[in-house]
């Protein structure tokens, strides 16, 4: 079932909610033929947001309804409570970052694995810069070591980079826009994707085209400190120094 369903719900440790496709990005400079999908794709999503939350070493996870909304973490002794409002103009929700009907592009005739699309992005108000030595790569919330926004966020529509995987059966987009959080801020953490299987017909022919995403999942982070809840306090901002918030929710696609 498919709806628009609100819920709140005390998070407890426990395994990971959500699965889905990953998609295989490693394929950006191959030149061998894959699928076509250019086109309009129309989106469907399912009806809740997975949750994970990482604090101070500890995982929990929560379930919300597809619109968002607020759920309490027990850390320590204490309640943390966050808030996934949807209608902030610097949050993008997954079903935001990934909406309901997006165009996709293949520019580069010699790239075919390479996809381009429209999509609500973050953008920093403030000044950039490189991540400190440690602080990214493999293993860590910023993979690909993208600037560091430090000031406030803005959302606008720019071009994110995907690409099919090398089979031609997958794609992972990349939804971060190139910056990343300061800890503060509500600028996407570096892993933030949309990965996705792909259906198609007439492989390995002239007319090989993508006509459905299946087992999609869209994954969105952000730190800890952008979705508190209330004032934060000294030992509330101590405790959710390196805080992560994870949210996944589960799409498919038909091209129109």
């Amino acid at each position: 079932m498919r709806n628009n369903l609100l819920l709140a719900l005390l998070a407890l440790p426990t395994l990971p909610l959500v699965m889905g496709a990953q998609g295989d990005g490693c394929a950006a400079g191959s030149k061998s033929p894959a699928p076509d999908v250019r086109g309009t794709w129309g989106i469907e999503y399912d009806d809740t947001i997975g949750v994970e939350a990482k604090i101070g070493g500890a995982v929990y996870t929560a379930e919300l309804g597809a619109q968002g909304g607020s759920f309490t973490i027990n850390h320590a002794g204490k309640p943390y409570t966050f808030n996934l409002d949807c209608t902030r103009a610097d949050v993008v929700c997954p079903s935001e970052a990934w909406p309901s009907r997006v165009v996709v592009e293949q520019r580069d005739v010699q790239h075919q694995h390479q996809m381009i699309v429209n999509l609500p992005a973050a953008q920093c108000s403030g000044a950039l810069t490189s991540p400190a030595p440690g602080t990214c790569g493999a293993g860590t919330s910023n993979p690909n070591c993208d600037l560091v926004c430090g000031g406030g966020i803005t959302v606008k529509t720019q071009q994110a980079f995907g690409v099919i995987g090398e089979s031609g059966d997958s794609f992972r987009l990349y939804l971060g826009g190139g910056v990343v959080t300061n800890g503060i801020n509500c600028a996407m953490l570096g892993y933030s994707v949309a990965d996705a299987d792909l259906v198609s017909t007439g492989r390995n022919e002239e007319d090989w085209e993508a006509t459905q995403m299946k087992a999609g999942l869209v994954t969105i982070g952000f730190a800890g400190a952008c979705l508190f809840a209330g004032q934060m306090s000294g030992t509330d901002q101590a405790a959710l120094v390196g805080a992560e918030l994870e949210f996944t929710t589960g799409f498919t696609g038909a091209k129109q």
